[in-house]
């Protein structure tokens, strides 16, 4: 969940910059202030890439300033 349809949009435009797609979810799919991205794991996935992906994402949303939650 990130929240404001802009910034959900950006991080996921730079998170497929580094090779991870994340759909970004915004109105009118979801209310507003609730945008979220979406990810999909799949059983061809290894624990690299899902390591990977997680740095990304650490990565991407401290460049962006948000919130982990933690």
């Amino acid at each position: 969940m990130i929240g404001d349809a802009t910034q959900c949009m950006k991080l996921s435009e730079d998170l497929l910059q580094r090779g991870v797609f994340a759909q970004g979810i915004r109105p009118p799919t979801v209310l507003p202030g609730t945008s979220r991205l979406r990810i999909t794991l799949m059983a061809t996935h290894t624990r690299e890439h899902i390591d990977l992906a997680l740095k990304v994402f650490k990565e991407v949303a401290q460049e962006l300033k948000i919130d982990d939650g933690r």
